[in-house]
């Protein structure tokens, strides 16, 4: 059991004293309060909160984040108010406490993998804004699975699952490969619990030949290194269960005949000794020469550096080597919470900062993502990529997901570079903005002040920072477009109430209305009115007396079809008939202009179908119920009518698609949207004057690009 006074004796330990402890204190006189009604854990919530505290002063993190463990869950229930936080632990402390809070409070999404991605993005957005949040999410995480043998099956399984998605990589991508690994393989035993036993019972088998020969490397390559003058330590490991599994998986091998199982790490004084010693293993052992990693001349992007390389022995045993000084193993431990402890100083902040902009290009990804699939897909790229490193014509080093193309490249160069780009030349031989970088590779951007983003660009990009700026840049050039597109109809509802679209702008009526409706400005109500989420006819409120003015309402009412009487006045005329009660059919919708037949319907009259309705076709009617009708030339009715169409999902199209629906004065009854397999699908019931009116504006929907509109019937199988 964890008490309150190791995490403070701790934290005084490695912050020499120097800090006001009371905090602490305070946090867990508070939490305490709220234990009562604490139930995040299904044990002492108390000890939980503790246990966080501990795994963030193994960090050696500041005051707030120790802070912000121990109150991790106080708001979870309400009997803490953030106000009361903030009073009693200040605005940073606050600040991270609510920062969790909305993350958990995520568990309420039904759908798991909704679920999962809007935690993702909850932390994501939360963490790039404060690090620390991520700290203590990870923190809080790993005691929560530690502890998953008091929850349900079920429960503890789909919570493993969502820390593998999430939390694992999130601790790789920081550095934190301690945690990172206890997270793997607790979910690992929750998830896979046969295989988990398995590897197990594989281990314990095989424990004392592994001892024995990490115990053999560690005393030869010791001895090596002393024959040669190299001060270091030695320390050898088995890989973890959850990457033994993944790599058998992978390669489909039984565990005993992976050659890779043990690893040693060497640990020297600075870098030369360690391409020092990397040669010396390379002499003494047989290297994998494909395997070698420079991870100390291109480190990765949370500033881990090593060298990697896997060798053999003589009698062919198989083993990785990793080479770094001491520094760097502080780093590997720690990762970017070893620049953000309590002694951070402004070079220690500026290495986070530089280790964590990857947050900030995330964060701006998932910002404009457009549902669950996209966010994962974005988050999984970010953090489970590879990386290639390539140069400036100066010589400068750029660090890129694997895969990354020109674009990526330019991107990271900066956003306009990135938006002008139409090209570029690799080792001086030009090459498309497609191309892929390799390793090493000398990079020049080629400009054009003519050039734009274009959403072919979203295709082959592949960094979170690149994909971002594009579809950015794709959005204000479509608000633009239904900027355009709505002052356009704005003015054409105005000239049809009878008045001049200049004095209207001018009016106090219209300031009015669009306060009414929440509007900051005209250019606002313009881009609402061109998405298609304004109804025009709120503006004859202007003109109406002020008793008899409606609430102005910033979004359409739902359309209600209206309801055909079949005594009104028809423009049909039943043969031979007169006064007969008419309906036009719902499953094929007839317009003035169809070839079309009736159907007698007992006790309603005449039921009018297209004559090629497959309905009329495959249905065993009485001939003599059929009977033959006719389009009165001088009636005039409106008809509704159905469409099938389907498109790209640019909201360029559907402005278009809009437009040509304005232009034809057509009323719109109904309109349902969905997307399936990249395209949208949209149904649309209209109603018009005749068939020869439909015509043109199906032929009109189809001269939209990627646009594909044709008549829909409901016909009954």
């Amino acid at each position: 059991m964890i008490r309150i006074e190791e995490i403070i004796s701790s934290f005084q330990e490695y912050t020499e004293n120097k800090i006001d402890c009371s905090p602490i204190q305070k946090a867990y006189v508070l939490a305490a309060k709220a234990q009562p009604s604490l139930k995040i854990f299904p044990r002492n919530e108390l000890q939980s909160a503790l246990e966080v505290a501990k795994v963030l002063v193994d960090l050696r993190l500041d005051i707030q984040c120790i802070v912000s463990g121990v109150l991790n869950g106080v708001l979870t229930e309400g009997k803490i108010s953030i106000d009361e936080v903030q009073d009693l632990m200040g605005q940073e402390t606050a600040s991270i406490v609510a920062g969790m809070h909305n993350i958990r409070m995520v568990f309420r999404v039904e759908d798991e993998k909704e679920r999962i991605a809007e935690k993702m993005r909850q932390m994501v957005f939360a963490s790039s804004k404060d690090i620390r949040i991520i700290f203590v999410s990870l923190a809080t995480r790993l005691v929560r699975m530690r502890s998953g043998t008091r929850l349900t099956g079920l429960r503890i399984t789909a919570i493993a699952r969502e820390t593998l998605q999430i939390y694992a990589p999130i601790a790789d991508r920081l550095g934190l490969s301690h945690i990172k690994v206890e997270l793997e393989d607790l979910c690992f035993s929750y998830i896979h619990p046969k295989e988990s036993k398995e590897l197990d019972e594989f281990r314990a088998n095989n424990e004392g030949l592994h001892k024995k020969t990490l115990q053999r490397l560690h005393e030869e390559i010791l001895k090596l290194m002393q024959a040669n003058k190299i001060d270091g330590k030695v320390k050898g490991r088995i890989k973890h269960n959850f990457s033994v599994y993944q790599k058998s998986k992978r390669i489909g091998v039984d565990y005993d005949q992976l050659h890779d199982l043990l690893g040693v790490r060497i640990i020297v004084d600075d870098i030369d000794q360690c391409y020092k010693v990397l040669g010396l293993i390379n002499s003494h052992f047989q290297p994998v020469t494909e395997s070698f990693k420079d991870y100390i001349s291109f480190p990765k992007p949370n500033g881990y550096q090593s060298l990697h390389i896997d060798v053999y022995t003589n009698d062919g045993v198989g083993f990785d080597v990793q080479i770094r000084t001491s520094e760097m193993d502080n780093i590997a431990e720690r990762g970017v919470a070893a620049h953000w402890a309590y002694k951070a100083t402004s070079n220690d902040a500026q290495v986070a900062n530089e280790n964590t902009s990857w947050l900030h290009d995330l964060s701006n990804s998932l910002d404009v993502a457009l549902d669950a699939t996209e966010s994962l897909e974005i988050f999984t790229r970010e953090l489970y990529s590879d990386f290639v490193y390539v140069f400036t014509p100066k010589g400068k080093i750029i660090k890129l997901q694997k895969g990354a193309c020109v674009i990526d490249f330019a991107y990271a160069i900066h956003t306009e570079v990135g938006h002008t780009c139409v090209g570029a030349k690799i080792n001086g031989r030009n090459v498309a903005i497609k191309t892929e970088l390799k390793h090493g590779d000398k990079v020049e951007i080629l400009t054009s002040s003519k050039q734009s983003p274009s959403r072919d660009w979203l295709h082959f990009a592949v960094t979170s920072r690149a994909l971002s700026k594009i579809r950015s840049h794709l959005r204000k050039e479509e608000r633009s477009e239904a900027e355009a597109l709505g002052k356009e109809m704005f003015h054409e509802k105005i000239v049809e109430l009878g008045k001049r679209t200049r004095d209207v702008l001018k009016s106090s009526e219209l300031k009015s209305f669009l306060s009414e409706a929440g509007y900051a400005d005209v250019s606002s109500y313009y881009i609402h009115i061109g998405y298609g989420k304004i109804n025009l006819n709120d503006l004859e409120n202007l003109f109406s007396p002020p008793s008899l003015r409606k609430k102005a309402v910033s979004k359409p009412p739902q359309r209600i079809q209206p309801k055909l009487d079949p005594k009104a006045k028809r423009a049909v005329k039943v043969s031979g008939i007169d006064n007969m009660m008419v309906k036009y059919a719902n499953c094929c919708n007839p317009v003035k202009g169809d070839d079309i037949v009736g159907l007698i319907t007992q006790g309603q009259g005449v039921s009018v179908h297209l004559k090629s309705c497959e309905n009329i076709k495959t249905q065993s009617y009485d001939p003599e119920r059929l009977i033959d009708v006719q389009w009165l030339r001088s009636a005039a009715e409106k008809l509704p009518v159905k469409l099938k169409l389907s498109f790209d999902n640019l909201i360029k199209t559907n402005l278009m698609i809009m437009k040509v629906l304005v232009a034809a004065k057509v009323d719109l009854l109904e309109n349902n949207m969905k997307r399936i397999d990249n395209r949208s699908q949209q149904e649309l019931k209209i109603l018009v004057d005749n068939s020869e009116q439909l015509d043109k504006i199906i032929s009109r929907l189809n001269s939209i690009k990627s646009v594909n509109a044709q008549r829909s019937r409901d016909y009954v199988n």
